[in-house]
């Protein structure tokens, strides 16, 4: 098993607010396993800290934010996501057959507060089937 690093941890913020996930797990078909295990909202970004599994006979890799920008949404409009800070070494944040990552999203901006359900959407024009870049969608819900 390969472990791989998504992002440095982000630098602490003033008046972190950490939360209990409930849900925060999704597999999708072509055999990408993704698990949230913390959300934190800082003063300027808020960071979600994952681990994403990949075991395929399908394919040997696949792309989690390969042509649209993964996002976090708490509405249905633009102006209720943020957008994932892209990783400098690994922008499409490519995962192998056979590998894990684990590491920390970091995406700019902040949820509102009393907003208790999330939702973290990678490849979102893709289905759970698609053999290079599957969409994943992981409901949330927050609790400190």
């Amino acid at each position: 098993m390969v472990v791989a690093t998504l992002l440095l941890p982000a630098a602490a913020y003033a008046e972190e607010h950490n939360f209990t996930i409930t849900g925060g797990q999704a597999s999708v078909p072509v055999g990408l396993t993704v698990q949230v295990k913390t959300v934190t909202v800082g003063e300027d970004a808020t960071t979600v800290r994952l681990l994403a599994s990949f075991d395929s006979h399908v394919t040997n890799s696949v792309n989690m934010n390969d042509d649209e920008n993964a996002y976090l949404a708490w509405g249905e409009g633009e102006q209720e996501r943020l957008h994932l800070r892209q990783i400098a070494d690994n922008r499409w944040m490519r995962i192998g057959n056979g590998q894990t990552m684990e590491g920390d999203l970091v995406f700019p901006g902040v949820i509102p507060a009393g907003v208790t359900k999330v939702t973290l959407v990678f490849n979102p024009a893709h289905d759970g089937n698609d053999s290079s870049a599957p969409g994943v969608t992981i409901p949330l819900e927050l609790a400190q």
